[in-house]
């Protein structure tokens, strides 16, 4: 009797590590995806289309301050606000103006650590390299 092994067939300790190193990657990165979405929505008004209200306050805070003589009924947003937020459309374009820099920094630093992090799990060569730069990651309070 003639028994064939089919070797292609067998899982080498490096296969097996191959495997393992993938498997913690996609681990990895799925943990920085979570934790990333997380710290944006503590930061987030979660409403369709709030984003773009955002946006366009901070432009129309910027026409405000740019302009010389600024007509309230020109800027719908501020007009909206003022009385609400601010006691006026001074302060408001301000205050506008400050949360959209706070915000743009938080999210550069957000953003480095989630560029980085991705970078460093997919070069790493084991998954105990993996687990180390999920662990370094240094999270904003």
């Amino acid at each position: 009797m003639t028994i064939t092994v089919d070797l292609s067939q067998l899982v080498t300790a490096e296969t097996k590590a191959s495997t393992a190193l993938e498997a913690a990657k996609v681990k990895a990165l799925a943990t920085v995806t979570d934790q990333i979405s997380a710290a944006r929505g503590v930061l987030m008004t979660d409403l369709i289309g709030q984003e773009m209200i955002y946006l366009a306050k901070e432009q129309e805070a910027k026409d405000w301050q740019e302009s010389e003589s600024p007509d309230l009924a020109d800027f719908p947003l501020m007009f909206a606000e003022v009385g609400i937020t601010a006691s006026t459309a001074d302060e408001l374009a301000m205050l506008w103006l400050t949360m959209a820099n706070q915000w743009r920094q938080t999210a550069a630093s957000l953003e480095a650590i989630r560029l980085k992090s991705k970078s460093d799990i997919k070069s790493a060569a084991s998954a105990e390299a993996v687990q180390s730069v999920v662990d370094a990651i240094d999270w904003p309070a």
